[in-house]
This record gives structure tokens, sequence and C-alpha cells, in this order.
């Protein structure tokens, strides 16, 4: 999909249609996650993920969705028991939604009124000739686009890796939510940068650990994920919590420090030492007894 060919045809089709601000806000927000997907001709999203990007509430954008839905613009799943929607984007350049607007022959008007009004171009031989010239240079620059998408997304270029992604980051962004994290319109991308530079585990345990340490904002989570990339692995503090509960234990213990003391002393002399220490009590009860 051209991405940037898409988007122009979109405002073209919306000089002739209406939208809500909402529901253009959704198609955008649909038309980047896509586009992170390695273009998937099916890909799964959460509602929470495009209620941070859109700023819509929950009945927002379902009110949105089923715009564009009844616009032909998008096509959805709704997800079974907590899994998340399929969304389908029906792209303009193969679909041709809204380009052609009137079709119909004015014979009042004479020959003006036969020609056909196309969205963006000249009407005209200088329209056409316009149209084709631009029609090859776009059909370069699709060739030129998809090039460049497949080399970005290699990793992604199939629907079942699309998927796991948008699983993987749906995932994110509902633990980033429930930890208590504010969600903004530059969560997604935050997310999904640091998922793919760092790793999906990593980036869960660090917003966890964000959250254990009463700290809840992205920038003290990327520093967690800078100390343990530096230190070669993850630290948690619930690691910590353990071995400092074991210290703690031992020292409450009333023989400690037994074995550090009398590992110098084999049985037989541990034993006369006791015997000495017991000797040495008795006679001291034994003067005390006296002495009243």
């Amino acid at each position: 999909m051209n991405y940037i060919k898409e988007i122009n045809s979109f405002y073209d089709w919306l000089l002739y249609n209406t939208l809500s601000t909402g529901a253009i806000a959704l198609w955008h927000a649909l038309m980047s996650i896509n586009n992170k997907a390695g273009w998937a001709d099916e890909f799964t999203v959460a509602n929470l993920v495009l209620q941070g990007l859109t700023g819509l509430s929950r009945q927002g954008l379902d009110k949105a969705r089923n715009v564009l839905i009844q616009k032909g613009l998008v096509q959805y799943k709704k997800g079974t028991s907590n899994q998340a929607g399929k969304y389908k984007m029906v792209r303009f350049d193969s679909q041709k939604v809204g380009t052609v607007v009137d079709t119909q022959q004015n014979t009042k008007e004479g020959t003006k009124d036969v020609e056909c009004k196309k969205v963006g171009t000249e009407v005209g031989t200088k329209g056409t000739q316009q149209e084709s010239q631009e029609g090859h240079s776009s059909s370069t620059l699709y060739k030129l686009n998809q090039t460049k998408l497949n080399d970005i997304n290699t990793s992604i270029n199939t629907e079942n890796d699309a998927l796991v992604f948008d699983d993987e980051f749906s995932e994110l962004a509902k633990l980033y939510q429930s930890a208590g994290f504010e969600y903004d319109g530059f969560t997604p991308e935050w997310i999904m940068d640091s998922k793919e530079r760092y790793g999906f585990e990593w980036v869960k345990n660090a917003i966890l650990e964000s959250a254990n340490q009463g700290v809840r904002n992205r920038t003290y989570v990327n520093r967690i994920l800078n100390n343990w990339k530096s230190w070669g692995g993850m630290k948690l503090s619930t690691d910590r919590s353990k071995t400092q509960s074991k210290n703690v234990v031992a020292k409450k213990t009333r023989f400690h420090n037994f074995e550090s003391r009398t590992d110098k002393y084999t049985a037989d002399q541990l034993e006369y030492v006791a015997e000495r220490k017991r000797r040495e009590h008795s006679e001291r009860m034994r003067n005390q007894n006296e002495a009243l």
C-alpha cells in the first residue's frame, strides 16, 4: 500500500463526503497501526490503544468505527472473549472510492457537461494528459515506496507476524494503563519503539518494575531499560527483596553465627569446652549458696 497516496486519496474523498472529526482521527490511527504492522491484510488492535491515539471515549470510538464501516472505508470483525477486534483497511487505489462524482450527460449544456468531474484532476484534455503523466509518476513512486517498505518490514512481512506483533503491543498497552501510567497520544509510538529496541519481555518487566518502585512515567521506564542493557540483563527489585528477606531472617536466628565461631574446633574439643562451662557454672552457683 502506498501510504502517501492513500492519505491524498482520503482527503480527495473528503471533498465530496463528510466525516466527523472522530472518524477522521480513527482512520488516521488505523492507517498508522497498519503501517507499523507491515500493511497486513487484517490486523488486530485493542480499543484502549485506539482511544489513546484518537482521544475518543469508548462510546465515541464505537460511533466513529460504525461511520467508517458504513462509508465503506473500513471492515471490522469483533473479537471473541478478551481478544481485540480485527480491522481491514479498504484501499482507495483498488476500490476507487468516491473518485467519480457525476457521469450524467446534460444535453442542454452541450458537450461541456459530457465530461466527467474527477476528484483532484482538471477537466478536459489538459486534465487527461496531466492525469496520465501523474499516473505514470505515481506508478513509479508506488514501486519505490513498496521497495522501501519491503526493506523496512522484512521481519514482519506476513500476516501471522503482524498478528503476533499486535498481540504483544496490545498486552503492553493494557499493562501500561492498568499499572497506573498516564496514557497519551505519544504512548503507542513509545511502546512500539521500546519493544523493537529491547524486546517484549524487557519492556513488560520494566513497566512492572517502575510501578513497583512507585514511579509511573516513561522516563523512568527508559532509565530502567538502559540500566539493564548496561548491566547485561534484567535486575528486578523483587530479586533484591528476596535476598534481603533471607538476610533478615538469618540475623534473627539465635545461632546464626554459630558455624563461624565453631568451625575451628573438633567435636571432642567442643565437648570439652561445654563440660568446662558446666563445671564453672556449678561452682559459681555453689559459692553463691555458701555466701548466703
